[in-house]
């Protein structure tokens, strides 16, 4: 086949032309912001999308106009999760227009992806949960442009993956890439917090630090419980809060300066931190230290 350049020959561009066109250069989305007024609602038995909302789809432009746009879903039959879209409709002169999927369970339908000339390409806007003849908006899924076409969503609403693919979470404030399949965290500054401690523990040094995906963790304790027996395993010394996980389990060293025990410390995908102790036990009022350790949060 010959090269082409569509508009060297003709001077202008079909929609097919114009979606290899426009799409590489205008992610798909809503205009605005996560903290606009929530796109999907619902009333008087139908779902509402509501009026003043932009978007983009394959390049597509839409607006939803000065009015809701309103969509009436069957009521009857079991409880069911239907999911709102915007929908590409290619067979239909590419118009893009808000549209129902019906689900079939508790588990809204997957978006329409397709990328042939009949096939309908869709982005998520919400889920409504359908029950006893009433409605209800389960989850806001949809994402936003900003002002630089920069991808802003919530940890709750994120776009789909795509290599090299960036995204900000406004909730969280955290920024991600995307492998294709996983987000890593390229960018996040949380501050410090602390381990919350099991019981029988009391704090000496309980630092948590994130940066930029990256968890560190300065600890020592006093031990407040029952006196541990040397050969002792599994104690449980506290629990990472969610933000603070790790993505695989690992081991760490630590002693007692006071028992001169052995320790090893075991970080779980769960977050919970445990010790086991050679050599020594540790007595009521001794310390406990772990080595300064540091891993990419989950």
């Amino acid at each position: 086949m010959a090269e082409e350049s569509p508009l060297s020959a003709t001077g202008s561009l079909t929609e097919v032309q114009y979606e290899d066109l426009a799409h590489p250069q205008a992610p798909d989305g809503l205009i605005g912001h996560p903290s606009d007024t929530v796109p999907v609602s619902v009333s008087g038995g139908q779902i509402l999308v509501r009026a003043g909302l932009h978007g983009l789809v394959r390049g597509f432009p839409w607006a939803s106009g000065l009015a809701a746009v309103a969509l009436t879903p069957d009521l009857t039959g079991p409880a069911r999760t239907d999911l709102v879209v915007l929908r590409l409709f290619r067979d239909d002169n590419f118009a893009v227009r808000a549209a129902l999927r019906t689900g079939t369970s508790t588990t809204a339908p997957s978006p329409f992806v397709g990328t042939g000339p009949a096939d309908w390409y869709e982005i998520p806007l919400a889920e409504v949960t359908v029950a006893n003849g009433a409605l209800a908006v389960r989850l806001t899924r949809s994402w936003y442009l900003g002002e630089d076409s920069q991808l802003l969503c919530t940890s709750t609403s994120r776009p789909p993956h795509a290599p090299g693919r960036r995204i900000r979470e406004t909730d969280t404030g955290r920024t991600y890439e995307s492998t294709g399949s996983t987000w890593i965290i390229c960018l996040d500054d949380v501050g410090t917090s602390s381990v919350p401690l099991a019981s029988g523990w009391a704090t000496v040094v309980n630092r948590l630090y994130r940066y930029n995906g990256v968890v560190f963790l300065h600890f020592s304790a006093r031990r407040t419980g029952a006196a541990i027996a040397t050969s002792a395993a599994e104690v449980t010394i506290g629990t990472l809060p969610a933000g603070f996980r790790s993505r695989n389990n690992f081991d760490l060293i630590g002693i007692s300066s006071t028992s001169g025990a052995h320790v090893i410390g075991r970080v779980y995908t769960t977050g919970v931190i445990t010790v086991d102790f050679a050599v020594a036990g540790l007595g009521v009022g001794q310390y406990l230290q772990l080595a300064p350790a540091a891993w990419p949060a989950a």
